[in-house]
């Protein structure tokens, strides 16, 4: 499902800045300076989460998922193509309570997934856990919903182009 321009527009923005960010100093290439000093948006982006059925051109493909979990209950993942400090920035999860999916309209509400549907479909791992930290984690995601932002699909193109999409596994 396409979004609006002006979502196209705002997400792209927040994307790019995420994006720049996610290099750090360790991903910057020495020419653009030593990154940023000191905090910054990309601390505590911790957990992990390998999943497929995102990309709707390549459904088996891997994206790996950054996550933060923020104290008025959201978390917030940023999606890529690979794990080490080459990978590419394709994309960006929201996940929220039932609560906060409850409170959108009908037409919102179409754009979002039910993890308790989604996550048995996945071929989910959850790479530097135990099983039972695992489990721990999946439980606490099963009543959450989530919305995929993907901006491009590094497997159909090298350059980050197309429309981005909404993706909602049904």
């Amino acid at each position: 499902m396409k979004f609006g321009f002006a979502a196209l527009g705002a997400a792209a923005v927040v994307l790019a800045i995420v994006a720049a960010l996610s290099r750090g100093p360790a991903g910057a290439d020495s020419s653009m300076g030593s990154g940023m000093m000191g905090p910054n948006p990309t601390g505590g982006y911790t957990i992990h989460i390998d999943a497929d059925k995102h990309y709707s051109a390549h459904p088996s493909e891997i994206i790996h998922h950054w996550c933060k979990k923020f104290d008025d209950g959201f978390i917030e993942c940023a999606l890529y193509d690979g794990d080490t400090p080459g990978s590419h920035l394709v994309g960006a999860e929201t996940i929220v309570s039932p609560a906060t999916y409850h409170s959108f309209d009908a037409a919102e509400q179409k754009l979002w997934h039910y993890h308790k549907v989604e996550i048995p479909k996945l071929h989910a791992t959850t790479p530097g856990l135990t099983k039972e930290q695992s489990a721990k984690l999946v439980a606490s995601l099963m009543e959450t919903y989530g919305k995929v932002f993907i901006l491009w699909d590094p497997m159909t193109s090298k350059e980050p182009t197309g429309q981005p999409s909404i993706t909602v596994l049904k």
